[in-house]
């Protein structure tokens, strides 16, 4: 769908009907919280992931907030109830940005946090990103700190999102997660933002559950054996429009190059997904590929075919020897335990995760690449040799970027560690 005039109109009456910013409580009682996808909040485990560290952190301070998530169907709504926060219901079909105001308008939000994620260049809806840019300005206009937690910024944004970065009020605090994405959204919009690294760091992981005793057990058997184990990560998302062709044709290379690297090298392998939304889910590829190694690996490969908590994915990547995945949270959460990794990228957005610990970025394939004769059976090599050098890398640089993802939150703290960089001609970013 296209981002058109009408849009801002409608933003713009709503906005109008708001009035003066509302003065600050002097003790803040309500976080408002805007997910990439208000869809299926908790099948996305990035987004449980962000949301979970990111509110965390903000209750450490204040440990009687009461947290609402945006949601936009039922179904959402229960999740996250399940996840112990409050659902605010207000994204439904057909969007309005007056029910938006309503519902803000009793809300009374002293907080804002909107997950930018990989969303906001517009590269999946423009429109779905002005609308998350636009009520995170209605929340500022409602006297919130809002801040929007650290996003990738792809090369080629959709053109119109730049006059509503333009339009937002000042008190919406931009964050990108890399210094690559800084740059290209400095040259786009020429707008003030910070530099940070994902919210996600901050996540804690769960390791005291039966599902995670239970893959620990698993990898410890392999290792009794004397080999190495390591995640392996693939999702229908790697293409733009899932082709179901070139997916088949990803498993049985990957399938291949996983069978003699499985002999010649001892790794062991744990299939392991992190999105669970029915029409991307990771297991749409890692079922079949499971089933294709079976026969041949025996229990040298193991498929987590169980639904897992983001906390309960980071304990279990903490485990491994290396994580090689298409998902940028995964990668994530394998970084913030200090294991190595190595990704297949797309939409260009690896590259500035992987620059935060000076990683090479001789360890990202593009899906393109993949599907070129035995070049991804040579990529794997390549990081089977190098794992443990990048492991101590990554250990070492963990703790700048631990106070780069703290960042985030620090609109709303009135923390004074939030960092800025220094752009050409002197400005600050």
């Amino acid at each position: 769908m296209a981002l058109d005039l009408l849009e801002l109109r409608r933003w713009q009456i709503a906005r109008r009907d708001v009035g003066v910013n509302a003065a600050p409580r002097n003790t803040p009682r309500r976080l408002v919280v805007l997910p990439s996808d208000p869809w299926s909040v908790r099948q996305s485990r990035g987004d449980e992931a962000m949301i979970e560290a990111a509110t965390g952190e903000v209750k450490r301070t204040y440990p009687n907030l009461e947290v609402y998530i945006v949601t936009a169907t039922p179904t959402a709504s229960a999740d996250v109830r399940a996840m112990g926060f409050k659902p605010l219901e207000l994204w439904r079909q057909p969007f309005s940005y007056e029910t938006v105001a309503q519902e803000l308008s009793l809300t009374r939000p002293d907080f804002g946090l909107v997950l930018g994620a990989d969303v906001l260049d517009g590269y999946y809806s423009p429109v779905d990103a002005a609308r998350m840019l636009l009520v995170a300005d209605l929340m500022a206009a409602f006297g919130a700190k809002v801040s929007v937690l650290g996003f990738s910024f792809n090369s080629r944004p959709a053109k119109a999102l730049r006059e509503v970065f333009r339009l937002l009020d000042p008190g919406v605090v931009l964050n990108l997660r890399d210094t690559i994405s800084l740059q290209r959204f400095d040259d786009f919009a020429r707008k003030r933002a910070h530099l940070v690294a994902d919210a996600a760091f901050m996540l804690t992981p769960r390791a005291d559950t039966a599902a995670v005793r239970q893959i620990a057990a698993t990898i410890a058997r392999q290792r009794e054996q004397g080999r190495k184990v390591f995640v392996f990560n693939i999702h229908p998302m790697l293409f733009r429009k899932p082709e179901q062709a070139k997916l088949r044709q990803m498993i049985e290379l990957a399938a291949g190059a996983m069978e003699r690297l499985s002999r010649e090298h001892n790794a062991s392998w744990l299939l392991l997904a992190h999105d669970y939304r029915p029409e991307i889910a990771d297991d749409n590829c890692l079922r079949p590929l499971a089933d294709r190694l079976k026969p041949t690996l025996g229990d040298h490969v193991h498929h987590v075919d169980q639904a897992l908590s983001a906390g309960e994915i980071k304990a279990v990547v903490g485990l491994v020897d290396g994580v090689i995945t298409g998902r940028m949270h995964l990668a994530i959460a394998a970084l913030g335990q200090g294991t190595p990794v190595a990704a297949i990228t797309y939409q260009d957005k690896f590259q500035g995760l992987f620059a935060h610990f000076g990683v090479s970025e001789s360890l990202l394939l593009s899906p393109a690449q993949f599907l070129v004769d035995d070049s991804f059976e040579k990529f794997v090599l390549q990081f089977l040799g190098a794992h443990e050098a990048v492991g101590e890398k990554v250990r070492q640089m963990l703790p700048d970027v631990m106070e780069l993802s703290r960042a985030n939150i620090a609109p709303l703290l009135g923390d004074s560690a939030m960092r800025t960089v220094q752009q050409a001609g002197g400005k600050v970013a």
